[in-house]
């Protein structure tokens, strides 16, 4: 039931209108019905796990509070049973093979046996919720929640339990047990979000996504220019998608009066610099590695040495959290250099005080972190190989993809970066909202226009679903 379908629109009306029939006492057992329902429509096979991995937390979280002389030992039980599930999931038939490719190396007659099972959808979103949440009580800066519903939806919540926003316990336990009246503002901001998120996804992300898969899945076929492009064009579907999704997952929460976590603060627009880039990217994950790697890491000390390698540590988890095999660990190692040669060469106060300078930062952040992508994107240091054979051929054609793809992708690449340009460090509910209603409504009809006729309707899943 994907958030772009017909069938997730039906399910979200039913569950909208009941939630603000129910009287208040009984909206979480609603909301909880719902999102196991919405998993359980997706990956029945999982939602066993996901209210295992509920009932331990819950549990962990109040034997820390109830039992302090066992805290380290509750606390080492909850990080090996969270990181202990996404690791025998997520990496252990890639460290399986790797070991096992050490033990042929050394004619051991030795085999590490793979697992087939697929990995469960959402398992590093709601298993990091899990972990904040476990170190948050162990630290004493939250009490442990006893409401176990409160605690069940929290980690359920079905707008954000597949891709995130990765919440903190601090803010949703205040709002599931909180009532949330029915209020025009929480509908309209919500319409909003969603709109800009459908946009997002069925006109930018999936239109590109067409022509950058048939590009990547035939790289020695294609010409320099065209693995150029390619390579500028991915770093616009990558955010699209995921960003598409977490504009629709914070507007259906507002639906139901909900405050999801700011994900995305226009990252591949404005971003002057790498380090801004992680202030405005992903920031419910950067901020989750900052607070319960980072700082944790870094302690009182303060010294250079130290906090760069807290940087190469946070990032290099980062890499391993979103996929599985070492591209993406040479990807979080590349962010991690970009963060720290941008610090010693003292970027920030670097081409500052005018338009053009600007312009030259922003393009320039754009440019070496679509490069850095490209370890995101391809699957083996073996397609690297390829498209480097294929960068250097000198070939100059370009791969158009077919005409009317090639006008959807330029039509909505630009509507993106405009509007974009314009939102800055805005979200688009708050800058739509303080426009004139002409405006409003045309800015409405316009975006319903343009993902209605070139929109792809059938489109494929949101790419972050595979992490």
């Amino acid at each position: 039931m994907q958030f772009t379908s017909i069938p997730f629109f039906i399910f979200l009306f039913v569950v909208v209108v009941a939630y603000y029939i129910l009287p208040n006492r009984y909206r979480n057992y609603l909301l909880l019905v719902a999102s196991y329902y919405f998993y359980f429509s997706i990956q029945p096979e999982y939602l066993v796990l996901l209210i295992l991995s509920t009932l331990v937390n819950y549990l962990l979280g109040r034997g820390l509070e109830a039992y302090p002389k066992r805290k380290k030992m509750l606390l080492g039980v909850g990080l090996l049973f969270n990181l202990g599930i996404l690791f025998f999931f997520k990496y252990f038939n890639f460290f399986g093979e790797q070991l096992n490719a050490i033990f042929s190396s050394f004619s051991l007659n030795l085999k590490i046996p793979q697992h087939s099972l697929i990995l469960p959808i959402g398992i590093s979103f709601y298993t990091f919720m899990a972990l904040g949440y476990i170190l948050d009580v162990y630290w004493g800066d939250i009490k442990s929640q006893r409401n176990l519903l409160t605690f069940s939806v929290y980690l359920a919540f079905f707008p954000q339990i597949l891709c995130g926003p990765i919440g903190r316990a601090k803010n949703l336990f205040k709002q599931f047990s909180s009532e949330h009246p029915l209020l025009y503002d929480n509908f309209a901001n919500g319409f909003r979000l969603v709109l800009w998120g459908l946009f997002k996804k069925m006109v930018v992300a999936d239109n590109i996504g067409a022509y950058v898969d048939a590009v990547y899945n035939n790289i020695p076929m294609h010409s320099t220019l065209t693995l150029i492009v390619t390579t500028l064009l991915y770093p616009l579907q990558l955010y699209a998608d995921f960003g598409g999704y977490s504009d629709i997952a914070r507007g259906v929460a507002k639906l139901l009066g909900f405050d999801l976590m700011v994900n995305f603060r226009t990252p591949y627009v404005n971003s002057t610099s790498v380090t801004d880039y992680w202030k405005r990217n992903h920031i419910s994950l950067t901020s989750w590695l900052r607070d319960y790697v980072f700082f944790p890491f870094m302690g009182t000390s303060s010294s250079k040495g130290k906090v760069y390698l807290g940087i190469v540590i946070m990032f290099l988890a980062s890499g391993i959290w979103h996929g599985v095999g070492w591209m993406f660990i040479i990807w979080g190692a590349i962010q991690a250099l970009y963060l720290i040669v941008e610090d010693l060469a003292g970027w920030d106060k670097k081409f500052v005080g005018n338009k053009i300078s600007i312009s030259f930062k922003k393009t320039f952040t754009y440019i070496v972190i679509a490069i850095g992508l490209v370890f995101f994107r391809l699957p083996s240091i073996k397609e690297l190989g390829h498209m480097l054979n294929s960068l250097l051929s000198s070939n100059w054609t370009l791969f158009m993809g077919g005409s009317s793809n090639s006008a959807f992708i330029a039509i909505g690449v630009v509507i993106l970066l405009v509007l974009e340009m314009m939102l800055d460090k805005k979200q688009m509910d708050q800058w739509i909202a303080e426009k004139h209603l002409v405006l409003r409504w045309g800015t409405y009809l316009s975006l319903m226009t343009v993902t209605l006729l070139i929109g792809v309707l059938d489109g494929q899943d949101f790419i972050y679903f595979q992490f």
